[in-house]
């Protein structure tokens, strides 16, 4: 009688164990077609980070051509459109390995400099901002309003060294160039590449020589 009863035990745990674990199992190892799918939005232009996707398992109707089947696939590559969240990732999202391939149609690329470093810290690939150009305060005070050189601007790539010291930044701002800069500041510092139409890289372009470049966060 006793014997039954230790039985009765082990397979009621047994039991509740399957109901308990089986869901995770499942997800993971269970029946589907496995694919890369993204744990939260990501922007266009950006990087993918491991953060950024999970491998699960998904019905084989429901699985699109394409459809990337490792993480290993995914982690590293930048996405040349937006991405929502548990979207299944395809080959034909992502493989950019330049910043040329993430610029949308009608854009070109640009580069400008931050007048302050450190605002390059605070944006990353895939983000959009307003680019804007302030000659500072005039001889009696007064502020003028910030000219806009650049509505929503993607940002392409932020190269290394681009958020430095901002204490040996340049405080005259400009484009790509040297000119103005302190010798301690690093040619990359502020520098961010960014996608915009023509006519707004003419306005960065001739706003670099006298402006103080700076940006604002919209996306």
């Amino acid at each position: 009688m006793a014997w039954r009863m230790r039985w009765g035990f082990a397979a009621l745990f047994a039991a509740m164990l399957v109901r308990v674990a089986l869901p995770g199992v499942l997800e993971t190892f269970g029946p589907g077609e496995p694919v890369v799918v993204t744990t939260r939005a990501v922007a266009a232009g950006a990087v993918l980070e491991a953060g950024d996707v999970k491998l699960t398992r998904a019905p084989p109707a429901l699985v699109p051509e394409g459809a990337l089947t490792s993480l290993d696939a995914a982690v590293g590559q930048r996405v040349g459109e937006a991405v929502p969240p548990t979207a299944i990732l395809r080959d034909t999202q992502i493989g950019q390995t330049s910043t040329r391939d993430a610029v949308p149609a009608g854009r070109v690329t640009a580069a400008v400099r931050l007048s302050d470093p450190g605002m390059a810290a605070l944006v990353s690939a895939g983000d959009r901002i307003d680019i804007l150009a302030s000659a500072g305060a005039s001889a009696s005070g007064a502020i003028a309003p910030a000219e806009v050189l650049a509505n929503s601007a993607l940002v392409l790539d932020i190269p290394a060294g681009a958020a430095g010291d901002a204490s040996g930044a340049d405080s005259g701002g400009g484009l790509g160039g040297l000119g103005g800069a302190s010798g301690s500041s690093s040619v990359s510092e502020g520098l961010l590449l960014v996608a915009v139409t023509p006519e707004e890289a003419a306005l960065i372009g001739g706003a670099s020589s006298w402006a103080v470049i700076t940006a604002v966060l919209v996306s």
